[in-house]
């Protein structure tokens, strides 16, 4: 969720600096007092494209900096492996706009690139306008969204796995069906199997080799180290030593007679550690020819590695390759018989696991439509029907549905596609009633609506302030509203203001206290602060806020 904002210089903005809070945040004041430029600024940090016109008159740059704090382990970890570490979790995005129309953007105060912001915001990030065109009324989405509300992903994975496979014979025996290999093809690829064949290389031949090859270029090294270190000990060590012991023997005194015992034990060791080493550097051998064997097996190795894929995995998979076409040449009939039957079997196989999702994701698909109509209910559109189309396919790697969203708003309509169904009030209350279901599929954390309950009024805008605010107990949501019993269904409630004076313009953004938000009520709904507006403004305040 978005915690924080500064904005400085931004259109009609001198400087805002705002802390925000989980639910339902409403914006209000008069027309034209430039309630969206904050919604606008969210945008410019989620990616939207920045321009000069940003910059407010007389000023040399814009500047907006929110701080986001990210719950998404996937995000999370994506930023990690990319160099952006989080402190508790937190984002920062900010973005500089010159004059010129020039924009830097950040992430935690490193520069990043705008497309990379949009990625990353638009997966927490929701900004819904009357014209929304986002993900509910793309169908691409809609099998993702019910992917979402089943929530079997070792069936959906399972379903890929088995359709790569499919794919993988079925490419593999068109291949052999389309190919028309002569006679240099087959010399070819019998030289290839037979150059990795008489390389005959085990796994982790190789390690093996450069380890032994690695102590044979240091042995000159190490006779070296070992003969000094015995020569040391014979010459000056140990008879030093002995010498030291011999003088300090026989004496009585109990320091001298222990330091002579401990230089006998100290004598002995190091003599047992004389002829220790003396062993080592019998039995340390240095074999030339071996050298030579171990180097050339070493460039043979790494020659075929290089021709046929950079590893004993990927060589191994380049013979059996290299068999099967050899196979498919020579035996060809029988090969494509025999492929045949694998891609049989490899294609019963994945259909038997679409089939299994296709089954659940039908019965799912009742359940939330189900939701959806209450949803819609809600918001007073008693008549709206939705539905989930389903429409059976080749197959790919999401299995063998495609599926659509539909919906019908009024009594006797027939279901049409989602983004060709209604249009203004309607279309707001329809998305609205959508995202409070979708949103936690999708992992949305932040979710924007600029004035979407234009063109209604009365119990349907309580309605649109009542599910605005079930809304906001499962994610953040931010409201520009222009109606009192919207506002009043919020947790924080903020006006935005215009100011003139010395010939400029400048907008203002303040939250407001309990009783500044009963008169800010009784303002908008009936454009008086007289005791009976302000009485009514109570309220309805109590009526949004009744559980």
């Amino acid at each position: 969720m978005l915690t924080s904002i500064f904005v400085k210089n931004f259109i009609l903005i001198d400087q805002v600096s705002l802390d925000f809070q989980p639910g339902l945040s409403a914006f209000t004041g008069e027309t034209g007092a430039g309630k969206s430029l904050l919604m606008d600024a969210i945008g410019v940090l989620k990616g939207e494209r920045a321009n000069a016109g940003m910059v407010k008159t007389g000023c040399d740059k814009a500047m907006i900096e929110g701080v986001f704090t990210i719950e998404h382990p996937s995000l999370i970890q994506k930023l990690t492996e990319d160099g952006f570490d989080l402190e508790e979790d937190a984002l920062i995005i900010t973005r500089e706009i010159t004059k010129e129309g020039k924009s830097t953007t950040r992430i935690n105060h490193r520069v990043a690139s705008v497309s990379y912001v949009r990625e990353i915001i638009s997966q927490i990030v929701d900004i819904h306008s009357q014209h929304d065109t986002q993900y509910l009324l793309n169908a691409r989405y809609h099998l993702g969204l019910l992917d979402n509300f089943v929530n079997e992903l070792d069936l959906n994975a399972q379903v890929e796995k088995d359709y790569h496979a499919y794919k993988k014979v079925k490419d593999e025996l068109e291949a052999a069906l389309s190919s028309d290999y002569n006679e240099d093809d087959l010399e070819y690829l019998t030289f290839q199997l037979n150059e990795i064949d008489q390389a005959a290389i085990r796994q982790q031949e190789l390690e093996a080799l450069e380890d032994e090859q690695k102590r044979m270029l240091s042995f000159e090294k190490i006779t070296s180290a070992v003969q000094l270190a015995i020569t040391q000990m014979e010459q000056t060590g140990n008879p030093a030593v002995y010498e030291t012991f011999k003088a300090l023997q026989g004496l009585q005194d109990e320091v001298p007679s222990r330091i002579a015992s401990t230089l006998s034990d100290f004598y002995y060791q190091m003599e047992d550690m004389n002829s220790e080493l003396h062993d080592y550097l019998d039995h340390l051998e240095y074999d030339e020819a071996r050298f030579n064997e171990v180097s050339d097996r070493i460039f043979l190795i790494h020659k075929i590695y290089r021709k046929y894929g950079g590893d004993y995995d990927a060589v191994m998979e380049k013979r059996a390759e290299l068999e099967r076409k050899i196979d498919s040449i020579l035996h060809r009939q029988d090969f494509i018989l025999k492929h045949e039957a694998i891609v049989e079997t490899a294609h019963k196989k994945f259909l038997a696991s679409a089939a299994k999702l296709s089954k659940l994701r039908q019965k799912k698909a009742m359940e939330l439509s189900t939701l959806v109509k209450q949803q819609l209910h809600d918001l007073q559109l008693e008549h709206a029907r939705f539905e989930i189309a389903f429409e059976p396919t080749q197959g790919n790697t999401s299995g063998i549905d495609k599926v659509e969203f539909m919906v019908a708003m009024n009594a006797g309509e027939g279901l049409k596609p989602l983004a060709h169904s209604a249009s203004g009030g309607e279309l707001s209350r329809l998305m609205l009633g959508l995202k409070t279901v979708f949103t936690s599929l999708m992992g949305i954390e932040t979710v924007i609506f600029d004035e979407i309950d234009t063109g209604v009024s009365g119990k349907v805008a309580l309605a649109i302030g009542k599910k605005m605010k079930e809304l906001g107990k499962q994610t953040q949501v931010f409201c520009v509203t222009h109606l009192a019993p919207v506002a009043a269904c919020a947790s924080q409630h903020y006006i935005v203001e215009k100011h003139q004076a010395n010939q400029q313009t400048r907008t203002s953004i303040a939250l407001l206290d309990q009783e500044q938000r009963i008169k800010e009520l009784a303002n908008i709904a009936s454009g008086s602060d007289s005791d009976h507006a302000i009485q009514s403004a109570l309220e309805l305040y109590q009526l949004a806020n009744e559980e």
